[in-house]
This record gives C-alpha cells, structure tokens and sequence, in this order.
C-alpha cells in the first residue's frame, strides 16, 4: 500500500522535472537567438539597436576610467551611431563577431551568462530574464587589448 502512494508523488516530481528541462531548453534558446541578433546589430554597425538590448538599470565596464550607467550607455551607442555607417553584409566588415571564442553561456533562473574572448578582448555578460520573457543585458564587462573605435 506504501508503495501505490508513493508513485503519484514520483510520477509528479518527473513531470515537474520534465516541464523545468523544456523551460531551460527554451530559454536557452531564446537566449542564443538574442545573443545572435545583438552581435549581428553590433557588427552591422546598427548602434541604436545594440543599445535596446540593455536593461534599465545596466551597467558597462570595459577599460573605461568608471563604470557606465544607462545613460552614458545610450549616449555612447547613440554617438556611435552617428558616426558609422551600417554595413549591410557581415562579410563585408571585419567584425569581431566572426572572431568570438565562448568560454561558456551558462542560465541561472532569472540571470544568465556568457563568457568570451576574441582576438582583441575578454568579455563577459550578464543577462536578466525581463518580465515579458525577453534576454537583456544587465552587466556588460570587458577588457580590451586594444583602444574601442
């Protein structure tokens, strides 16, 4: 009789661990796909997306003297914008998404990460899950062996 009561109680806790894998799976994926489309906005020179792509309360340090907030973030990307063209062919421009090496891209609940070299810097991101199911990035971190354009 133990027995027979113990399998709804197992029976539920796989389906809710079943449901928990699907869930990760999806974010994971809605994860890659806006990591995709923030890297192809920044290597197409599209600034004033790249800047939508951070939260309200986001913070940015690289090799600045301070960390950044929101708005010297927008700021930064609006000036950006001004100043470059939008290149239409990513093969046309050499970005440094092409050269992106993860190290890992890791969710955690409502946060994830990723961690990444290139050829010319160290970076890491760490994203907020927002209301609406949508990735943004809450802590954009980097070190640069080279002077930002």
């Amino acid at each position: 009789m133990k027995n027979l009561l113990l399998f709804p109680v197992v029976f539920f806790s796989l389906l809710v661990c079943m449901s928990c894998e699907n869930k990760n799976e999806s974010d994971m994926k809605l994860l890659i796909a806006t990591m995709d489309a923030y890297e192809t906005a920044w290597a197409q020179g599209d600034f004033l997306t790249v800047e939508r792509f951070f939260t309200e309360d986001a913070k940015r340090l690289h090799t600045e003297p301070e960390v950044w907030d929101r708005a010297e973030i927008k700021r930064y990307f609006e000036e950006k914008a001004k100043t470059q063209k939008k290149t239409p062919k990513l093969k046309n421009k050499k970005d440094w998404k092409l050269g992106r090496d993860y190290i890992e891209i890791r969710i955690e609940g409502q946060i994830a990460y990723d961690i990444f070299t290139t050829d010319t810097f160290k970076a890491i991101h760490i994203w907020e899950k927002q209301n609406d199911g949508t990735w943004k990035i809450k802590y954009d971190m980097g070190i640069l062996n080279v002077d930002e354009e």
